[in-house]
């Protein structure tokens, strides 16, 4: 008998999925360490422009959010995916034209960042809505693990990669590299022949009223309620660290735009081996102890970074750091597998917009507290702050159901009456 593993990669829809997400991790692996290097090294930017440009990244899940997840569930998700990549991959490749005719700016970065994560707001909504009824929410769990793998081993690799083609092309040259993934990207899920059924809209709704449905539907469970608090919790200080970390280990420990690479590739094994560890945990300690566990015992370690000093300190904040990304990603796959196992399919997409307003706003809030940090009490004391602060995420989910829940529920529960009844969905 094939495993699940097997049987997921015969179907034609989830390989080219799979394909278009290794394409465009490759590319977003580079971009992860090219954008803040063009930031530093290219245009000096200061710690607090470093962390201007990481708000404008994450800014559009607060001014877009919530509508994106309607507008997504009035249209054909699949199309939001091809033309998402291709708009996200002209964006990038902006930068490095700009640059070589010497009209690149901090400005210019910052806009062409803010209109790259207007597209990622739409894209991930659109994915996350997408991949249930591609693969069955039979496969959810697998699916996640396979996907968030491959996104990890980039993660893994990729930092390296762009440091050394920063080093060789320079920081905005490389982001040619993330263009050229996510035009690949395009291509894959192009090719993805399964129907897909679309939910009309109600001539009785308007944007509002599926917005207000959306959000009652995550207020009035506790838990996606819980989910939706810790997320948040964990992704404010999470961005309030990442934002200034460049800073810190480029200008504070001196490390080389290699060195950096190296750097954060280590913190990526943790995520690498979390996306495969995920089922044999979840078979030990059960589904609902990895919402809380992991961010319990992984929080702590991420206060030895701002102890780093120059030598063999930053590489064990490096180890540590990648103790961090394991627990993240432990997170993260309960996170996405438990809520789209709990929301009916017509839902998804508002549900999944509200989910991300409320996790992914806080994250220009985040990067923008940890550069005015850095700005006020110097990069170590500010990245020892957002740590200390990241000890607490696991509390919201430790005190909601979800502590005594061995395993995911088989269908979509009574959230669906929520509703009411809906219109049926369309084949296209």
């Amino acid at each position: 008998m094939p495993d699940e593993s097997t049987r997921l990669f015969r179907d034609q829809g989830f390989r080219n999925l799979f394909a278009a997400t290794m394409a465009s991790a490759a590319g977003a692996s580079v971009a992860r360490i090219a954008i803040p290097l063009t930031a530093v090294v290219a245009l000096g930017a200061d710690e607090f422009e470093v962390g201007l440009v990481s708000v404008f990244l994450t800014l559009p899940f607060l001014l877009v959010g919530l509508p994106a997840g309607a507008w997504v569930d009035r249209m054909r998700r699949r199309q939001v995916l091809i033309f998402c990549q291709g708009v996200r991959s002209l964006i990038l490749m902006s930068i490095p034209v700009l640059w070589w005719i010497d009209f690149l700016t901090i400005w210019w970065l910052s806009a062409a960042v803010l209109l790259f994560g207007i597209c990622n707001v739409f894209y991930d909504v659109a994915y996350q809505s997408y991949l249930p009824g591609l693969v069955g929410r039979e496969n959810l769990v697998q699916a996640h693990t396979r996907t968030t793998s491959v996104q990890q081993i980039f993660t893994l690799g990729g930092p390296a990669l762009g440091g050394q083609l920063a080093a060789l092309l320079t920081a905005p040259v490389s982001l040619v590299v993330t263009s050229v993934g996510l035009s690949l990207s395009s291509l894959f899920i192009l090719r993805i022949r399964q129907v897909e059924e679309r939910r009309e809209s109600s001539g009785k709704r308007d944007l509002l009223g599926e917005i207000r449905e959306g959000v009652l539907l995550v207020r009035t469970d506790r838990r996606l309620r819980a989910l939706a608090e810790s997320s948040a919790w964990l992704n404010l200080t999470s961005y309030a660290a990442y934002s200034i970390t460049v800073v810190f280990l480029a200008r504070d420990i001196g490390l080389s735009v290699l060195s950096v690479g190296i750097f954060f590739s280590i913190s990526g094994i943790g995520g690498v081996a979390a996306a495969f560890s995920f089922k044999f945990l979840a078979g030990k300690v059960g589904h609902g102890p990895l919402l809380w566990l992991p961010l319990f015992v992984g929080a702590p370690f991420g206060l030895l970074l701002p102890m780093a000093d120059p030598g063999w300190t930053v590489w064990l904040a490096a180890a540590a750091s990648s103790v961090v990304a394991f627990t993240t990603v432990i997170f993260n796959i309960g996170f996405m597998s438990s809520c789209q196992a709990v929301v009916p399919d017509r839902a998804l997409g508002r549900v999944n917009a509200t989910l991300r307003f409320l996790t992914w706003g806080v994250m220009p809030l985040g990067s923008l507290l940890g550069g005015t940090l850095a700005d006020v009490l110097g990069t170590r004391q500010a990245l020892c702050a957002a740590a200390a602060a990241g000890l607490l995420s696991f509390l919201p989910t430790f005190l909601s159901p979800w502590r005594k829940e061995r395993s995911l529920p088989e269908e979509p529960t009574s959230l669906g009456d929520l509703l009411g009844a809906g219109p049926e969905p369309v084949k296209e």
